[in-house]
């Protein structure tokens, strides 16, 4: 099952800063509570990610950078949950697969 990828940035974001990962983590849980898509709820979260480490430090900073990078690594890893979220075919959280 997928989810390793998210849960290691996850695991880094709290690692860089508690405020930066804690953020993150509850932007996941809303939007995973609202929408029950655990794949759009960990693109929406890495694109939070980036703005809360521009808002938390400056662009400057040196996590800056690496939130980035991390982020489109994501976004990237993401592709197939993005042709599926636009075809409405993706998963929900808590739906049985055949």
């Amino acid at each position: 099952a997928g989810g390793k990828g998210v849960a290691t940035a996850a695991g880094a974001l709290f690692g860089l800063d508690v405020w930066l990962g804690a953020g993150t983590l509850a932007t996941w849980l809303i939007i995973a509570a609202f929408f029950r898509i655990s794949s759009l709820a960990a693109l929406v979260a890495s694109v939070f990610a980036p703005v809360a480490a521009a808002v938390l430090y400056d662009v400057r900073h040196e996590y800056f950078a690496g939130v980035v990078a991390l982020a489109v690594i994501l976004i990237v890893r993401h592709k197939s949950n993005i042709a599926n979220l636009l075809a409405g075919t993706e998963g929900r959280i808590g739906e049985r697969t055949s």
